[in-house]
C-alpha cells in the first residue's frame, strides 16, 4: 500500500506538534509495510534541508512571499492561495501523485486542498485512491478568534478562506481523522465518516548533556515549560504567570523550551517587568531531544498553562509520561480527560490559582505513582493512539473521484477566484 501526505511543513526531524503527529502517522504505517512519501509548499527556505529523499518540495518565491508579509496573511491560509495562483506548482504535484500512485492521499491540515481538488477534477482517469483528511484541530476556529479580536480586513478574509476550503474538504474526504472527541463533533456535522486517533508521543530520548544542566540548576527548583512559537502558547503562559513572576522564591525558576521562548522573550507585557522576571526565568529556546531530554530529567514539575487553541497538545502527553508532578490549566487536558485525577497533576483555570499551585509543586515533594498509574503510560505512545489507522485506510475505497457538478463550471479552482474576484472568461 501507498501512502502520500501534502502538507505546509516538513516532517523528516519533526520538532512542533504538527510535524510530530505526521511524522509518527508515516512512521506506524512504514512499520506495517507501507511506502509513503510527503509533499511540502511552504514559504520557508530552509526547508528543503529537512526533506527525507523521495519527498517532493516546493518553496514559495520571494515575490509571493513579500505579498504575503505585505498583506498580513497568515502563513497557513497563504499556503492555499499560493497553490491557487500557481499552476505550475499544481502540476508539480500532479505529476509526483501521478508518478507515486498513491492508495491513501492524506492532507496534513487543510492548506493544500486546492491542489488535491484539481487533481481530483482533472488528473488521469486511470487513478484510484481515498482521500484522508488529517486534522491536527478544527482549523477555522482560530482563524475565525483573531479576526473577531483583531477586526482587521486581512485577518476576516484569512478566516473566511480557511473556513471555505476546510468546509470542503472535510464534506468531500473518505475519511476524517481527529485528535479529539471535540474535534469530531465539530466534524461530524459535515461528513459521518471520522475517527479520532489521539495525539501520543514516543519514548524519551537518552538524556545529553545532563552534568552540565545539573551544574547550571544546582540548588534551584525549576519548572519546565514546553512550547512552540504558537501564539496561544505565549498567551497563555503570560496570562497564567504574570503579571510578573515574584510569586517564585529566588531559589525557583521556570525553564522555557522551545520556539515559545523567543515570542515570550519579545512580548510588550513581559519586557514590562524584565528586570524581575530575568532572575527567575530562563529562556532556552529550541534544542534537541536529548537535551530536552535532560531538562525533563531535571525538572521539580511541568507546567501546561493552555487557555486557548483547537486539538489537543502533544506536550500534555509528554508532561504525564515524564512522571513529574504537572500543574496545568483543565483546557490542556482535552483529549486526556482519563488522567485528570491523578495524584501528580494539579489543575487550576483563574490565574492566581494556577501561580499558587505552581509554586506548591516546586515547594513540596511529589507523591509516587502505583504501577497500574505507570501502566497506563504507554497508552500514550503514538504505536497505541494510532494503531487503528493502517487498517481504517486499507479498508477505504479505491475510488476515481467525481468531477466538478455541471453548474459549476470550470471546477473549484476557477470558482474560488471568481468568488475572490481575480477569475477572468478567456
Amino acid at each position: 500500500m501507498r501512502y502520500v501526505s501534502l502538507g505546509t511543513f516538513p516532517i523528516w526531524r519533526p520538532v512542533h506538534g504538527g510535524q510530530l503527529r505526521a511524522n509518527a502517522i508515516h512512521k506506524v504505517l512504514r512499520d506495517c509495510g507501507w511506502e509513503t512519501r510527503h509533499v511540502v509548499v511552504t514559504p520557508h527556505r530552509g526547508a528543503r534541508r529537512e526533506m527525507e529523499t523521495g519527498d517532493f518540495f516546493i518553496e514559495m518565491p520571494r515575490r509571493f512571499r513579500k505579498k504575503m508579509a505585505r498583506r498580513k496573511w497568515r502563513s497557513d491560509v497563504a499556503s492555499a492561495e499560493f497553490v491557487v495562483r500557481s499552476k505550475s506548482s499544481r502540476r508539480a504535484i500532479a505529476k509526483f501523485l501521478d508518478d507515486f500512485r498513491p492508495d491513501v492521499i492524506a492532507l496534513e491540515q487543510c492548506w493544500l486542498w486546492p491542489a488535491l481538488r484539481e487533481y481530483v477534477e482533472t488528473g488521469s482517469p486511470e487513478a484510484r485512491f481515498s482521500i484522508v483528511y488529517s486534522s491536527h484541530n478544527f482549523e477555522q476556529q482560530l482563524p475565525a478568534q483573531e479576526a473577531a479580536t483583531a477586526g482587521a480586513g486581512t485577518d476576516l478574509w484569512s478566516a473566511q478562506r480557511a473556513a471555505e476550503i476546510e468546509s470542503d474538504l472535510a464534506a468531500k474526504a473518505d475519511l476524517v481523522v481527529t485528535v479529539s472527541e471535540q474535534d469530531a463533533a465539530c466534524f461530524r456535522k459535515l461528513n459521518p465518516s471520522v475517527v479520532i486517533a489521539a495525539n501520543g508521543i514516543w519514548p524519551r530520548e537518552t538524556s545529553a548533556g545532563f552534568a552540565r544542566w545539573a551544574s547550571r540548576f544546582a540548588g534551584l527548583r525549576t519548572a519546565l515549560f514546553v512550547g512552540s512559537g504558537h501564539p496561544p502558547n505565549v498567551r497563555g503562559f503570560l496570562q497564567m504567570t504574570g503579571p510578573d513572576l515574584g510569586f517564585l522564591s529566588a531559589s525557583e525558576r521556570i525553564v522555557v523550551v522551545g520556539g515559545v521562548a523567543d515570542q515570550i522573550r519579545n512580548d510588550p507585557g513581559f519586557l514590562r517587568h524584565r528586570g524581575a522576571d530575568n532572575a527567575r526565568i530562563e529562556l532556552l529556546g529550541v534544542q534537541d531531544g536529548a537535551t530536552l531530554s535532560a531538562l525533563i530529567e531535571l525538572a521539580d514539575a511541568v507546567m501546561l498553562p493552555i487557555v486557548e487553541g483547537g486539538g489537543t497538545n502533544i506536550k500534555t502527553a509528554e508532561a504525564l509520561y515524564s512522571r513529574k508532578p504537572i500543574v496545568a490549566t483543565s483546557f490542556a487536558f482535552r483529549g486526556y480527560e482519563q488522567f485528570k485525577h491523578w495524584r501528580n497533576v494539579r489543575l487550576a483555570d483563574r490565574p492566581e490559582d494556577f501561580r499558587d499551585l505552581l509554586a506548591q509543586a516546586l515547594r513540596s515533594e511529589p507523591e509516587a505513582l502505583t504501577q497500574a498509574d505507570i501502566a497506563q503510560l504507554d497508552t500514550l505512545l503514538w504505536t497505541e493512539t494510532l494503531q487503528k489507522l493502517p487498517g481504517l485506510f486499507a479498508a477505504l475505497p479505491r475510488r476515481r473521484h467525481q468531477a466538478p457538478a455541471v453548474d459549476d463550471p470550470g471546477g473549484f479552482l476557477p470558482g474560488l477566484l471568481r468568488r475572490m474576484g481575480l477569475w477572468r472568461k478567456s
